[in-house]
């Protein structure tokens, strides 16, 4: 039971991450590769104030959003006069440059390469009572997604993406929402990074890898692009499909190549057949 809790804890991480790449990604077509950095902002923020500062979880974790927020918007102002594949190398790169920050300046335990010993509350302290925080925590943030994708602010969004011209006809600046989104993506990794780490009780620099930047663009190109269902469906699908294999009884060392054929097999039939997605709104080739 635990372990299926785990499961489900993971899911709703990959859920909010998704939907704030999704929104920067799907919403506004700015091929973002380098997400990965803010889920680490926002884990070490959140561990960091709660282990050395004894800051509740909770407040630790609207920090650990709250600082992945501004420092997204920081990183992201120097990218504005960058477009397209250059944009992409300049996020694809600031991974990288977050990764070193991660591994030589981030605070560790020490006698380890990361951090561990999470206090958190008592009502959250057992695995259900963490499970429903985390999943009220998704609803929540998939609520938001919803409300904002049906709101003018989402609708500025599209066209920022689709006609960026006609935005600019009527006296509004895409820039501005460009940096509002890639705030509130930030704000979104950054939480989804809090839980992250309180699900793991235990991160270190190799968990915001390039392979994690590429894992979210796997999931909301499964899922869908510019889609709220889409965020939610790619995590479920491929987190309860890697997950699955483990019950097969394959060998572990067949599993992960397993894993991965099937995975690039995938990504090769839905870019030939279904480019949106399973359930997207939007086909970059548009």
């Amino acid at each position: 039971m635990e372990h299926l809790l785990f499961i489900g804890n993971l899911i709703c991480v990959w859920i909010i991450f998704s939907l704030g790449a999704n929104l920067v990604i799907g919403y506004t077509g700015m091929m973002a590769m380098g997400q990965a950095a803010y889920l680490g902002v926002g884990a070490y923020t959140a561990a960091g104030l709660n282990i050395f500062f004894g800051v509740d979880f909770f407040t630790a974790s609207l920090a650990g959003a709250v600082v992945a927020a501004v420092v997204a918007v920081l990183t992201f102002l120097p990218l504005l006069r960058l477009d397209g594949f250059y944009f992409a190398l300049a996020t694809l790169g600031l991974n990288f440059v977050f990764f070193d920050l991660f591994h030589n300046l981030a605070p560790r335990v020490e006698g380890s390469e990361g951090l561990y010993g999470l206090e958190m509350p008592y009502i959250i302290s057992r695995p259900v009572g963490l499970f429903i925080a985390i999943l009220g925590a998704t609803i929540l943030c998939v609520a938001i997604c919803w409300r904002l994708d049906r709101s003018p602010f989402g609708r500025a969004l599209r066209a920022t993406r689709d006609k960026p011209e006609a935005l600019q006809s009527l006296g509004k600046d895409p820039r501005k929402f460009q940096i509002s989104v890639w705030a509130l993506g930030g704000a979104f990794s950054g939480l989804a990074g809090a839980i992250y780490a309180a699900t793991l009780f235990y991160i270190d620099p190799t968990l915001f890898t390039l392979n994690t930047s590429i894992a979210v663009l796997v999931f909301i190109g499964v899922g869908g692009l510019a889609s709220i269902p889409g965020s939610i469906l790619g995590p479920v699908v491929l987190v309860a499909f890697t997950e699955g294999l483990r019950f097969i009884g394959l060998p572990s060392t067949l599993t992960a190549p397993i894993q991965s054929a099937l995975y690039g097999l995938l990504l090769v039939l839905l870019m030939m057949f279904r480019r949106q997605g399973l359930v997207g709104n939007y086909d970059f080739k548009d």
